[in-house]
């Protein structure tokens, strides 16, 4: 059961992230608000990898680097453009549909077998993504799809559940070939890196709005440095749709952040569905 609390921390946390840039950065450009959390945790991933020991590694590493790194660098822009735009309640909880993208990736790359209460978990899952939108089912029975493409931020992030789908297994691929910390630690020392040089390098982000709150910055590089700690732990330690089905729960915490921080509306609905994504959380959870 530890890479179920696990997984649920790093949910927890993307969606904090999301929801404490979206508190303290809205008045940036979302091409900024990327660049922040991630060049202000590289210097703690990079202290983290002078403290862990380096394994030795595996062929397939290098390999899965080279692809893993431009997907996730698209993923995450996306990403943040989404939150930018929509409210967090339309945007993150349409990350759950990223096992259906895994249950296929998974299999094809990694060759992992699932169960059948574990496929209908995931299933669940995305049945509440679709409940979620429920609101929208005055429209007809597609309404709540045809709604994702309605709001532009909920339409971004299912183009970023795929990618996280492809990137999560090519993750955990690394993992397998080196070790979960420095997988996770080089990896984002690396979009430390390279998301902040590609968009300030291409004028799309301005270092002086990136550094212009430090402390907040510092708090949001913290947020993501702890949530890639978690994340990695948990996807060596099973299934890696499995993993991301748990922490697609990201969803259940944006809705919370949303009402609370945000007053945002047509919260009811987001709710059930949230309760039955929990449902689908915990059969993978305990019979997956």
């Amino acid at each position: 059961m530890t890479w179920f609390f696990l997984s649920l921390a790093a949910a927890f946390l993307m969606a904090t992230n999301a929801a404490y840039m979206k508190r303290f950065f809205s008045d940036v450009s979302s091409w900024d608000m990327c660049v922040i959390p991630f060049l202000y945790s590289m210097p703690l991933c990079g202290l983290a990898l002078l403290a862990i020991d380096i394994p030795k590694l595996g062929d397939g590493f290098l390999p899965a680097l080279f692809w893993v790194t431009p997907v996730t660098m698209v993923a995450v822009i996306l990403h943040f453009r989404a939150i930018h735009v929509s409210p967090l309640s339309l945007t993150l909880p349409f990350l759950s549909f990223t096992p259906v993208f895994v249950l296929f990736t998974g299999d094809l790359i990694l060759n992992e077998q699932l169960s059948t209460m574990g496929i209908m978990g995931m299933l669940l899952v995305v049945i509440g993504g679709y409940v979620i939108n429920l609101d929208s089912v005055r429209l007809g029975l597609f309404g709540p799809i045809k709604a994702i493409f309605r709001e532009p931020g909920s339409a971004l992030m299912l183009i970023v559940a795929a990618l996280y789908a492809l990137a999560s297994v090519g993750g955990k691929l690394m993992i397998i070939n080196s070790s979960p910390m420095f997988t996770g630690m080089f990896l984002f020392w690396l979009l430390g890196i390279l998301i902040p040089l590609t968009l300030i390098g291409s004028g799309k982000a301005s270092i002086k709005v990136v550094l212009r709150k430090p402390l907040l910055g510092l708090g949001a590089g913290f947020i993501v440095f702890t949530e890639i700690v978690c994340h990695n732990f948990a996807m060596s330690m099973v299934a890696a749709a499995y993993m991301i089905t748990i922490k697609r729960m990201t969803g259940i915490f944006s809705v919370i952040y949303g009402w609370f921080l945000f007053n945002e509306r047509g919260i009811r609905y987001r709710f059930f569905g949230t309760a039955i994504m929990t449902i689908g959380a915990a059969l993978i959870a305990f019979f997956g």
